[in-house]
């Protein structure tokens, strides 16, 4: 049938069209509020031991290897977290998950700052991982769920700008902070427990997600929802958008759903692409304070330096707002890996402090342009049914990356030195934006319901059908 058709659609079946064709009403800016906000504080909580892994060397005299297998650890937990928090959510919904995750990894930072040795450390990291993991994971999914189509792009990026202030934020608080005592450190790590506060506010303001309703027959819950949207919108005076035929809701999905050869193919390239995104990522961004001081800086200057890097990554988020919903979103992840490893290889060879400076914003304007696109693409290309487990099958394998740059760049870097790391880095990055770049779907514009649309494979038709006047 065509995407033009004229004929009636049921009252449950158009409910996420006439989700996609609402205006932004304040309850979008409250919950973009929120979820930024909640990703700020995971962001802090996912970074914190590499502005702080300085201090507690000094502290506990801790090897270069042991805090490689600190920094594995939080990805171990992630890994967890990932696979399982995708999976409850599209069991229980996206909600619950999103607010005992943050409970849970909130409770496991207040358990890395008392903690008394090396192993309580890294056990706490872990389950820090874990909640992390859950809860961010299940709040893209969230995210890309409950905004209109023609901004889903535009709305992502706040939230992930919102969230990447955190690496800036992590870093104030650890320069701040840390320098102040020997083990002030322990007060970093007890700043991520405010994800508590998110927990509860979540709990008050966030509705279960229209889509997950509609997929487990809670049609009336949803029905209530969309039209409480739909009022604020005509309280603001602002337009509903044209009404498009509806793809029907699929039933509740499997694991086993994720191998059917169109939605594999997207599983495949898209694990790909963000396994090798959060290698070169982490790889870079979690080890420039800890090798800066090991090449003979001071910690406090190691330390300002990253801060000021870290301040990139609100630029990528910022210029995606911009762009987001015109640029197809695999062209602008390829376009990201360009930047970000033609910068990288400068950063290695640079001579002088500016060039490395400036080189290092430039890698890290790349990686956090591609992680935009990548907190709203992976999410997109999946069916409502599974895209909880898909995104955390995706996510998951990604942190068996992070796993491995925890060991293997302390390695790289022990044996060749930091040149050869950051070309290694810079090429692993090229490759992600080409998989993704050549072998993704299309997903910009598209309702959620046409891109998965599996007779489609991402060619979606644009066509419109005439506005609808709703009861």
């Amino acid at each position: 049938m065509s995407h033009s058709s004229l004929q009636p659609i049921p009252d449950d079946l158009r409910l996420s069209a006439r989700l996609d064709r609402l205006p932004l009403t304040r309850n979008h800016v409250l919950w973009l509020i929120v979820l930024g906000i909640a990703m700020l504080i995971e962001v802090f909580d996912n970074t914190v031991f590499a502005y702080v892994a300085p201090s507690i060397r000094a502290n506990w005299g801790m090897s270069i290897a042991e805090v490689g297998l600190i920094t594995s650890a939080v990805f171990v937990g992630m890994l967890i977290g990932a696979l399982v928090g995708g999976n409850l959510s599209d069991r229980f919904g996206r909600r619950p998950v999103l607010i005992w995750g943050s409970v849970f990894y909130s409770l496991m930072s207040l358990v890395c700052a008392f903690a008394p040795n090396f192993e309580v450390l890294a056990v706490g990291r872990v389950l820090t991982g874990v909640g992390v993991q859950a809860a961010t994971g299940v709040l893209l999914v969230y995210a890309g769920e409950m905004f209109p189509r023609f901004a889903r792009g535009r709305s992502l990026a706040v939230v992930t700008f919102l969230g990447f202030v955190g690496a800036p934020v992590t870093s104030l608080a650890a320069l701040a902070i840390a320098p102040t005592g020997v083990e002030a450190w322990r007060i970093v790590f007890g700043i991520g427990a405010a994800g508590l506060v998110i927990a509860i506010v979540a709990a008050i303001w966030l509705p279960e997600s229209v889509r997950w309703l509609l997929i487990n027959g809670k049609n009336s819950e949803a029905e209530r929802v969309v039209v409480g949207l739909e009022r604020s919108a005509a309280r603001s005076g602002k337009p509903l958008g044209p009404l498009e035929a509806d793809v029907p809701a699929p039933p509740r999905g499997s694991l086993r759903d994720l191998l059917r050869p169109d939605i594999l193919k997207r599983l495949i390239v898209t694990s790909v692409a963000f396994f090798l995104y959060i290698y070169c990522n982490y790889g870079f961004i979690s080890w420039v304070p800890t090798i800066l001081v090991d090449q003979g800086a001071a910690q406090a200057d190691a330390l300002r330096f990253a801060t000021v890097l870290s301040f990139s990554t609100v630029a990528g988020p910022l210029l995606m707002f911009f762009v987001a919903d015109k640029i197809e979103r695999k062209t602008t992840m390829l376009l990201a890996s360009l930047v970000g490893a033609g910068s990288l290889v400068v950063f290695a060879f640079a001579s002088d402090p500016t060039t490395s400076l400036v080189a290092g914003f430039g890698a890290q304007l790349g990686f956090s342009v591609m992680g935009v696109v990548l907190y709203t693409y992976v999410p997109e290309v999946f069916p409502t049914n599974v895209r909880g487990a898909g995104f955390g099958v995706v996510s998951g394998f990604a942190r068996i990356a992070g796993i491995i740059a925890g060991v293997s760049v302390a390695a790289i870097y022990t044996g060749f030195g930091y040149q050869i790391l950051y070309s290694v880095l810079a090429i692993g990055l090229l490759a992600a934006g080409i998989v993704a770049g050549v072998f993704g779907p299309k997903t910009t514009n598209r309702s959620l319901e046409a891109i998965s649309d599996a007779s489609v494979l991402g060619e979606v038709s644009t066509e419109r059908t005439p506005s609808v006047r709703v009861r």
